[in-house]
């Protein structure tokens, strides 16, 4: 939090921010705002989605400039900021990060069997916390390379103004209504994705090794990519909070659409497996109702 700025001041700003008008779609977005709206309203709770083209410009958006927790949709952003630091004076992939079973957290797969080395390598840590979301890898890249302060300033270098990190795992989960701390809006994530997976962010080289380690992410399968039909190509980063399910998406078509899809729901009535079921419903309608 910026110091001398209480926090009342920074939650009426938010809540100003979540008022702001959606845009008016036009041709077959009114489909896909319709569809979304649906599911929102199936969802019981707060919908956002933001679906932009490889640049980063907004094609589609619903409740996209609102702010919705980040869960661990951020660390394809960390994964990607390390990626850059590699290729441009930072650490090497090849950095130790020293692991102690204190760093254990829950849902932390690849630092447990990891444990009795008594460290992991930067660029296995990122690889691990895009596939399988590793909460202690996250940690350690954080403490490595300069923690929360220092992920949101890299990304107001790159342009982005709205998303923040405040807190490492598990902290960073809480999602108190109406809190700006670890937060971004679909819109933001969309385009700050988009400039990583599409953009020259990161050399060819550690472009196509995150693209990869998208797709190979264990964690989305019944999410977004699960709409979509077989012959799409799609990789993606999931964030779940417990009041909220996140996706963060990039799809590509046979015929050569490429688009990149940020949804957040939040805060759903339904069950975990419904609400899987509805951000698979997100992909499917983005994929029958294409912007443009």
């Amino acid at each position: 939090m910026r110091a001398g700025v209480p926090m009342a001041a920074l939650l009426a700003l938010t809540a100003c921010a979540s008022s702001a008008p959606m845009r008016e779609p036009t041709g077959d977005s009114v489909i896909l705002a319709k569809q979304l709206t649906d599911i929102e309203r199936r969802s019981g709770g707060r919908l956002g989605v933001a679906v932009t083209d490889t640049t980063g410009r907004l094609l589609f958006g619903q409740r996209s400039d609102e702010r919705f927790a980040m869960c661990s949709t951020f660390k394809l952003l960390l994964a990607g900021q390390v990626l850059r630091g590699a290729a441009s004076g930072g650490p090497s992939l090849r950095t130790p990060l020293p692991l102690a079973e204190t760093d254990l957290l829950p849902h932390s797969p690849y630092s447990e069997t990891q444990v009795e080395t008594g460290e992991l390598r930067l660029g296995f840590a990122a690889e691990q916390i895009v596939k399988v979301s590793d909460n202690a890898a996250a940690n350690l890249i954080l403490k490595a390379t300069g923690g929360p302060p220092n992920f949101t300033r890299l990304l107001r270098m790159t342009g982005d103004t709205v998303t923040r990190l405040d807190r490492n795992e598990p902290d960073l989960n809480e999602n108190v209504p109406g809190d700006p701390r670890d937060t971004t809006s679909p819109a933001a994530m969309a385009r700050s994705s988009a400039l990583l997976v599409y953009g020259d962010y990161l050399n060819s080289d550690y472009r196509r090794m995150l693209r990869n380690w998208l797709i190979d992410s264990e964690t989305g399968r019944t999410r977004i990519r699960a709409g979509l039909p077989p012959a799409w190509i799609a990789g993606d980063k999931t964030g779940t909070c417990g009041t909220a399910y996140n996706d963060v998406a990039f799809i590509e078509s046979p015929d050569g659409g490429k688009y990149m899809i940020a949804a957040y729901l939040d805060r759903p009535t339904v069950s975990d497996d419904a609400a899987n079921a509805l951000l698979a419903e997100i992909g499917r309608a983005v994929v029958e109702n294409p912007p443009e």
